[in-house]
């Protein structure tokens, strides 16, 4: 048997796919986790090295708390931008709290803490998404170029369709993104 990964990294370059994708998954992880107060939700979103700071001290004390009533705690670092090519992502104050990061979540004890983190989007030429791939439960979305159109034209199709629309035979299979259907 596999020994478990220290977090989950849900990635990709469209935020929504990220998002949501995040969403699910942490919903699927909070109902193993009954106490409602082992479970925290911060927020990646950074505009500025300043803030990538903050995000990352915040996701430490929140990684390294004990759960109040015993347990298992459930950490969500959602929402992180600061990992794309990026005047914040490439500023060299900011690749050193991302390496802070990895070091953070390579101490990581799966019995005491289960760690999400979604990030959209992200320069894969980078160490860390790498590093990701290797040590996390990595999920990459949407890959790159059209590719990620088409996963994003998925999703679109899937949300009319829940919502009562309907479409001609044949109709969606001949649009495309790039053309008016």
């Amino acid at each position: 048997m596999a020994a478990a990964k220290n977090f989950i990294c849900i990635c990709g370059p469209d935020d929504f796919l990220v998002g949501r994708a995040g969403k699910l998954r942490y919903e699927e992880l909070a109902a193993e986790v009954t106490d409602e107060f082992s479970r925290e939700t911060l927020n990646g979103f950074a505009a500025n090295v300043s803030e990538v700071e903050s995000a990352v001290n915040r996701f430490r004390d929140s990684v390294q708390t004990v759960a109040m009533f015993g347990g298992k705690r459930l950490v969500w670092l959602k929402d992180v931008n600061f990992l794309a090519d990026t005047v914040t992502g490439r500023a060299e104050s900011t690749l050193k709290v991302v390496e802070d990061l990895q070091q953070i979540l390579a101490q990581v004890k799966p019995a005491e803490a289960t760690v999400l983190i979604t990030a959209a989007p992200i320069d894969r030429r980078r160490s860390f998404p790498k590093w990701c791939e290797k040590n996390a439960d990595f999920t990459l979305l949407g890959g790159d170029g059209d590719n990620a159109s088409e996963a994003l034209a998925s999703v679109a199709l899937a949300e009319a369709k829940s919502l009562g629309a309907s479409f001609a035979p044949g109709a969606v299979a001949s649009c495309t993104l790039r053309q008016t259907c």
